[in-house]
């Protein structure tokens, strides 16, 4: 009976955070709007020039993310579909809990399906407390293509990789290969934050495979080429020497590995703190336990030197962070936090499943923890802890003062009636800046110079000469000449 009635509080809780995180996400994308800042150029250049010259613009004279490229030029401004960028945030939220639920289905196989429905509603609400940037996760197109896209993608390619070996010998099996070097293509061509992981990992699989297991694996060697192709195509690309161009403090390779490692150690510090994931991981335990018994699906997967493979996981971590560092000479924007946050998370239980194996009379801790189950008072730390983290949560606090607030509503009625004005005929366009900039949904705006970039793409694209930012002017209030 009292496992009964604890069990109970646990499944309602899982599905009350998850609704605490999904239901605003999903309600902002009914406010949001196309941004100033990229959203106009990207679709401004796919219109004039056509689709495949602005590819071929953006890969020599900017950058080579060749995939995530394809995307934001063939945005809904490109085919006219202004309120198209209401349905951005809310398909990118299903496309990564759909990859979640993916991974988890995997690596849980033999667990109930509401076990593994609440393990990804309880990883996609730790995701979302802990983003440094809601905006640039669920609601900037721009950088939705370039870090949430091969996030997902790369997330769903280890769930398709562990697919792959369980499947019979046949065509299903040759073509998951064939669909397995698309998501590795299209993931490294999207960003050099993903590609950075995502060649790593590989790497690392393969040649743990080759050391020691003794087996030279064609699957991983064949994913192995295709990542070193695509990651060739995307640093040969013209742009990006003209990008990295202007970081004068960029190329410090020892200083930049230090900066890297300090970074993450402060970063893992303070999740540990201000998120739940350490009492979480104490209810996760005895699901650990069950799917590292000899006869579970996976447990060939989790049979792993558990030392080994935590110095490797943070060595990839650190690696998320050192091209921000070596590129840039900074610490990385919150849009690489938020990606080296999902990768935290999912590798932190991964590596835990692996501690949680019996290794015998020499790991005490082990002994002890192998007992845990859910239990009251494990439910009452994990409350108090879980009310402190979403209380302290930048980003939960943010999705619900711009929703409840009034903000989102207020500005998703100031920007449609900008864009209705932006759609009349003038040469010169002044308009007066929006009375609120919730920080969910906004990132940049037009400037006061008609000169300045952003200005000129949405000029541009709505066919006006200028269009000029003009304080003076009440909210949405249009003067032309």
């Amino acid at each position: 009976m009292k496992e009964t009635f604890t069990g109970r509080i646990a499944d309602a809780t899982a599905v009350f955070l998850f609704l605490l995180a999904c239901i605003p996400l999903l309600c902002l994308s009914f406010f949001n709007h196309p941004s100033a800042a990229d959203d106009y150029c990207f679709a401004d250049t796919a219109v004039r020039y056509g689709f495949w010259p602005a590819q071929n613009y953006y890969y020599n004279g900017w950058t080579g993310r060749y995939f995530s490229n394809m995307l934001v030029h063939a945005n809904p401004l490109v085919w006219g579909w202004y309120n198209g960028f209401k349905l951005i945030p809310a398909l990118a939220v299903t496309a990564l809990l759909s990859a979640l639920f993916t991974l988890v289905s995997e690596l849980l196989r033999g667990e109930s399906f509401k076990t593994r429905l609440l393990s990804t509603g309880v990883l996609f609400f730790l995701i979302v407390l802990a983003l440094q940037s809601v905006v640039e996760a669920f609601f900037w197109t721009a950088a939705i293509a370039t870090y949430t896209v091969p996030t997902v993608l790369t997330i769903y390619l280890l769930a398709v990789m562990m697919r792959w070996y369980r499947q019979p010998a046949g065509w299903n099996k040759r073509l998951t290969v064939v669909w397995a070097a698309f998501l590795v293509f299209a993931s490294i061509g999207s960003g050099e934050t993903n590609l950075v992981l995502l060649l790593l990992l590989l790497l690392t699989i393969a040649g743990y495979r080759l050391v020691f297991q003794r087996t030279l694996d064609p699957f991983l060697v064949f994913l192995v080429v295709v990542a070193l192709v695509s990651t060739w195509l995307l640093f040969r690309a013209p742009g990006n020497a003209i990008r990295m161009g202007g970081n004068p403090q960029s190329g410090e390779l020892v200083k930049s590995m230090g900066a890297s490692f300090g970074w993450l150690a402060r970063s893992v510090g303070g999740w540990l703190i201000k998120t739940p994931i350490l009492p979480l991981s104490l209810l996760f335990w005895p699901i650990a336990r069950r799917i590292t018994r000899p006869d579970a699906p996976y447990a060939r997967l989790f049979a792993l030197p558990p030392v080994l493979l935590t110095l490797v996981y943070i060595g990839i971590l650190a690696a998320i962070i050192f091209p921000s560092y070596y590129g840039i000479g900074l610490p990385p924007f919150a849009r690489t936090m938020n990606v080296l946050f999902v990768f935290f998370t999912l590798g932190w239980f991964f590596v835990l499943t692996v501690w949680s194996v019996n290794r015998g009379p020499r790991a005490p801790v082990m002994a002890f923890l192998s007992g845990t189950s859910i239990s009251l008072p494990v439910l009452v730390v994990t409350g108090i802890w879980l009310v402190g983290s979403i209380a302290f949560s930048k980003s939960v606090k943010q999705l619900y003062t711009d929703l409840l607030g009034g903000n989102a509503a207020t500005y998703d009625r100031e920007m449609s009636e900008r864009h209705r004005l932006l759609q009349s005929s003038a040469d010169t366009l002044r308009l007066a800046p929006i009375s609120v900039y919730p920080p969910s949904l906004f990132v940049e705006d037009i400037r006061p110079e008609r000169t300045h970039w952003w200005n000129r793409c949405q000029s541009g694209y709505y066919n006006h000469k200028a269009i000029v930012l003009d304080s003076t002017l009440l909210v949405a209030t249009p003067a032309k000449r």
